[in-house]
């Protein structure tokens, strides 16, 4: 075999290598039963939604990192920063979540802000002022929030996809409760409308 015949094999095969770790990583993930204080949670999440992969203590993702879900500490208000805490780096990069686990738990305060939402995201969080849950979703353009857990279960969002506008529904074809506009947010959905969303679509922004 003659030189550069040799060096193109070898970096083939350090391709397939490479690529097969990383999507062990989250595959291996996949197949662990959630562990940490919020395990339960995590367990109820996965029956509604199979697939998802813990990727901290405190959130687990699906569809390649598109969907991100942040629950809150025990005994906390809102859901950290990031991914929270014990992020496991391997499956965060394979998802491409490696910008998110920079943010730890334990460097912020136990406050919701609407910088939580990550850039190209837009969320739903289940309490006022971007407290609560945190449930993120980037190229979903539709959904149901009882699919995910949080049907009739949120009070605030932000909107940090610049690409779409989100319509939320009392159910689905159902009542227009509010618009997310690309880059906006609300601490409060209002009284009328405060844990009613059952479902959304979005149109380009």
């Amino acid at each position: 075999m003659t030189g550069r015949r040799l060096l193109a094999t070898l970096v083939g095969a350090a391709t397939t290598v490479l690529t097969a770790t990383g999507g062990a990583y989250a595959g291996d993930a996949a197949d662990d039963p959630p562990t940490g204080p919020l395990a339960a949670e995590m367990a109820a999440a996965l029956e509604q939604q199979p697939g998802g992969v813990q990727v901290s203590d405190n959130a687990m993702a699906w569809d390649d990192g598109a969907v991100v879900v942040v629950w809150p500490n025990p005994g906390d208000a809102a859901a950290p920063l990031g991914l929270g805490a014990n992020v496991r780096h391997e499956v965060a990069e394979a998802l491409g979540l490696a910008d998110d686990a920079q943010a730890r738990g334990s460097d912020v305060e136990p406050r919701g802000t609407h910088l939580s939402c990550p850039v190209d995201y837009y969320c739903f969080y289940t309490s006022m002022n971007w407290d609560g849950a945190r449930y993120q979703f980037s190229s979903t353009c539709s959904g149901s929030a009882a699919s995910w857990g949080f049907d009739n279960n949120t009070s605030s969002w932000a909107n940090r996809n610049l690409d779409k506008r989100i319509n939320a529904y009392d159910s689905s074809g159902g009542t227009l409760l509010w618009t997310m506009g690309a880059g906006r947010t609300s601490a409060y959905v209002g009284t009328a409308n405060d844990n009613r969303m059952s479902a959304w679509t979005c149109s380009p922004a």
